[in-house]
C-alpha cells in the first residue's frame, strides 16, 4: 500500500509541475537529487564544457591584451576563469560538474546558470535561453565600444 501511496504521489507532483509550468519545457534536475532525465554522459559534459571554458579563455584572454588596461586582469586555475575589470567589476565563470551546467557570475547582470543544448548546440541560460557568448559579447562590448566574438571551437 505505501508504494503505491509513493507511486500515486509522484504522479500528482509531477502532474502539478507541469500544470505549474503550462507546458512549457520543464529541466526536472532541478526538482530531483537523483538527476534521471540527464542527457550529458559525464565525459560529454567535460568535453564540451572544457571547449567552451576554452574559448572563453582564449577570447578572453584578447580582449584584455586588446584594451591594454593595467587593472584588467584574466586568470584561469582549477576550471574557474576570473575576469577582472577594475572599476567594472569581476566576472567568475566555472563548470558545475555535479549539475552539468556552467555558472557565470556578472558585475552587470548578475549570477546565471547555463545547461548545454544539444538541438542548438550551445550553453543556454537555465533562465531565459540567452547563450553565454552572447551575454559576454553584449556586456563587454558595452565596457569596451567594441565587438566581442568568441570563435567557437569545431569540437561543439
Amino acid at each position: 500500500m505505501q508504494a503505491l501511496r509513493t507511486k500515486l504521489f509522484g504522479l500528482q507532483t509531477t502532474r502539478n509541475l507541469l500544470l505549474r509550468t503550462q507546458g512549457k519545457a520543464l529541466n526536472l534536475r532541478h526538482f530531483s537529487q537523483t538527476s534521471f532525465l540527464q542527457t550529458l554522459t559525464d565525459f560529454q559534459y567535460h568535453r564540451l564544457a572544457n571547449d567552451a571554458m576554452d574559448t572563453l579563455n582564449d577570447t578572453l584572454e584578447e580582449f584584455v591584451e586588446a584594451e591594454n588596461e593595467p587593472e584588467y586582469d584574466l586568470q584561469y586555475a582549477n576550471g574557474v576563469l576570473t575576469l577582472g575589470l577594475g572599476k567594472y567589476g569581476t566576472y567568475v565563470i566555472n563548470k558545475q560538474p555535479p549539475n552539468h551546467q556552467i555558472w557565470l557570475s556578472s558585475p552587470i547582470s548578475g549570477p546565471k546558470h547555463y545547461d548545454w543544448n544539444e538541438r542548438k548546440e550551445a550553453w543556454l541560460s537555465t533562465r531565459n535561453d540567452s547563450e553565454i557568448f552572447d551575454l559576454l559579447s553584449k556586456e563587454l562590448g558595452k565596457m569596451s565600444n567594441k565587438t566581442i566574438v568568441f570563435k567557437k571551437s569545431d569540437d561543439y
